[in-house]
């Protein structure tokens, strides 16, 4: 009897071993983030000298002296809440847009799970050990499934997105840094798509400091290249800087603002 008890307790730690979704909750908890370090709430000012630029230069607000994007997180339940400092009052619908275009550079400081990256998509094994594939249920996807790619440390090195038109690859780069306690840490992001002749890379470079005895994203540079495949066409390219200053890190600053006792 014992033989066989053990015999099915090592099948079925083998079994969850290789389900995708332990693998990959698993791996999760292998990266640096502000969550596993223990972060519960904070404030933190995201600052785009590229946006500053271009609002002065279309002039809706007149000379703006810089924008800030004060950003209030808190984890119980998990909001979000983006404030625009440095713009006159008015402009709602101008305002809005603006906080759009950082809620996908917010991901930098608080990257989603993978499940939560890829709801809407059920998990399966891949052709290798060290392959799972994520499947689209919805129909509705532009990218039906996307294959994760792991090295022998089980340390996610590319991810694949099967299309009906194109390509698509993602590539990042984890390191272990002397702040992260043994987890990895994100340091670069490439990602190439490809559909129509036309091709977009993307390149992300993350920098970190220190605040409070706690390792934060400090600036993220961002460098896009759009080519065509057409004879003659030219590349575009541009580039992008994005500072993260001014952190509160668990001093309730968060749940203020959500209380409304903060500004508004």
């Amino acid at each position: 009897m014992k033989i066989i008890f053990l015999s099915l307790f090592f099948f079925s730690l083998l079994a969850s071993a290789q389900d995708p979704v332990v693998y990959l909750n698993n791996f999760d908890n292998k990266v640096y983030s502000l969550k596993n370090r223990g972060v519960k709430d904070f404030v933190v000012d995201i600052v785009s000298p590229k946006i500053t630029k271009q609002l002065n230069e279309q002039l809706i607000f007149g000379r703006v002296e810089e924008v800030v994007f004060r950003t209030y997180w808190t984890s119980n339940p998990e909001r979000v809440a983006i404030e625009i400092l440095g713009l006159p009052d008015g402009f709602k619908e101008i305002k809005e847009e603006l906080k759009l275009s950082i809620l996908a550079i917010i991901d930098s400081i608080l990257p989603p799970t993978t499940q939560q990256r890829f709801a809407g998509y059920k998990f399966a094994p891949g052709k290798t050990a060290q392959e799972f594939e994520a499947r689209d249920t919805t129909g509705l996807a532009h990218v039906q499934t996307y294959i994760f790619k792991f090295d022998p440390s089980a340390k996610l090195v590319a991810v694949e997105g099967k299309k009906a038109v194109g390509e698509l690859s993602i590539t990042p780069v984890y390191t272990k840094e002397g702040f992260s306690d043994g987890k990895w840490v994100l340091k670069n992001l490439k990602t190439i798509q490809s559909e129509n002749g036309q091709v977009v890379t993307v390149k992300k470079d993350f920098s970190y400091g220190t605040t409070q005895g706690i390792a934060v994203v400090t600036r993220l540079d961002i460098e896009t290249e759009q080519s065509s495949s057409k004879d003659g066409a030219k590349s575009l390219n541009f580039d992008e800087r994005f500072e993260f200053k001014n952190y509160k890190i668990n001093a309730g600053e968060g749940l203020k603002y959500f209380l409304g006792e903060g500004s508004k």
